[in-house]
């Protein structure tokens, strides 16, 4: 919730051709310290409420950013929050770049639990893309196989999921400039009431104007759906710890999450655009990211194009330690001579006081790996936004 620091947030995208938004949830409190559901307590991961979907808990004012009855007329606090990354992202100096926005990630609980629950999820993702004017969505759901082991398959759920919000993004296209304009008009109708001494202390409605115009112009971009999981997504049946270096330990028992890959792509992955591993927070294991490549090609049949291999430098979670920039470096050689989409970088804005390796160590891999892989705008030809003021963010004719 709240809103970037515009001059810090457009400096660190010069390394970066996407940027995701997270996060947004489908559970009501979020709970990034919960390990896994409690079969005596349904609640411990509940199905989803069907009101809204939140971008904190949901006692918090302002935590619903999409609701059923959300609509052009009534934007939240979280709509304009998000909005803004995605104008900022397009109006900076190092623009314009993809802006998606993610659903899921580690604090969300909340189940999808059924296919009915998924098409009406698929349309508050669609309306919470067209209303904030985004690339798309990255599906970053963490848990599907813990709650196929103590509830029902999710798995199930999460690819109709996927086919209905690619669904859903082909129908919103023929609205995007419609809702724009009106957009447009509802904040010239609020400025222009304004008092001029009040004007003058309002930025956001001219920069925003002027954007929306542009919005119009440029019509809807490519929607996308990107898919977020884990290192061990395909398992060569013959060789299963080949994903570990010759050198690592190898899991006492097999993960809960092994072949996940399995469970969505047959099914989803011609709705899918990109998918990005999370290659860290492995604990005491030494992974071996070619390999872990060479299985998303080999044994789930992936386009290797739309892959991305994913890195956490610096600080790690669940016990995780960072391999180090040259592994990392070399491993983006290989992604790059060998036709693989790109690398993922989590994330752009790690807390120096939280985790101060990360803060130091993301944006130089970054931006060594933007340098050395050059990523070019994806789909056909490019937007084009004037650009902001790169230090406050606002507009000016």
């Amino acid at each position: 919730m709240g809103c970037v620091k515009p001059h810090a947030f457009m400096d660190k995208l010069k390394s970066y051709s996407v940027v995701n938004y997270g996060f947004t949830f489908l559970v009501e409190n979020p709970n990034p310290s919960q390990i896994n559901c409690n079969t005596s307590n349904a609640s411990t991961c509940p199905e989803w409420d069907g009101k809204a979907i939140y971008a904190a808990k949901a006692e918090k004012q302002g935590s619903q950013v999409v609701t059923p009855g959300t609509t052009v007329a009534s934007y939240t606090p979280g709509l304009v929050s998000i909005g803004e990354v995605c104008r900022l992202a397009r109006q900076g100096p190092h623009g314009p770049r993809r802006c998606k926005i993610v659903l899921g990630g580690w604090s969300d609980w909340g189940r999808i639990a059924n296919i009915a629950n998924a098409k009406k999820i698929a349309k508050m993702v669609a309306n919470m893309v067209l209303l904030t004017f985004a690339d798309g969505i990255d599906l970053d759901f963490e848990h599907l196989s813990e709650y196929s082991s103590k509830y029902e398959d999710e798995f199930v759920p999460f690819v109709a999921l996927i086919t209905a919000i690619s669904s859903e993004f082909d129908a919103i296209k023929s609205r995007w400039s419609s809702t724009a304009t009106t957009r447009l008009h509802n904040l010239e109708k609020t400025y222009n009431a304004m008092k001029s001494s009040e004007k003058a202390k309002a930025p956001y409605y001219p920069t925003n104007i002027h954007y929306l115009k542009q919005v119009v112009t440029n019509g809807p971009p490519e929607l996308e759906i990107s898919w977020t999981t884990r290192f061990n997504a395909f398992l060569d049946p013959k060789s299963p710890f080949n994903i570990y270096d010759p050198d690592s330990p190898h899991p006492v028992k097999p993960f809960i999450t092994d072949n996940e890959g399995t469970k969505v792509w047959p099914n989803a992955s011609k709705y899918i655009g990109t998918a990005n591993i999370m290659a860290y927070d492995a604990g005491n294991l030494k992974l071996n990211f070619k390999q872990i490549l060479e299985n998303w090609k080999t044994i789930g049949g992936v386009d290797p194009t739309k892959v991305n291999m994913g890195f956490e430098p610096g600080n790690q979670y669940a016990g995780g330690h960072w391999e180090g920039l040259d592994r990392d470096m070399d491993v983006t050689q290989y992604v790059w001579n060998n036709g693989y989409g790109g690398v993922m970088v989590w994330a752009v804005n790690p807390n120096p006081q939280i985790a101060p390796n990360a803060s130091k160590w993301a944006p130089i891999l970054a931006q060594d790996a933007y340098a050395m892989i050059n990523p070019k705008w994806p789909y056909g030809k490019a937007p084009v936004y004037d650009k902001c003021n790169a230090t406050t963010g606002w507009w000016s004719a």
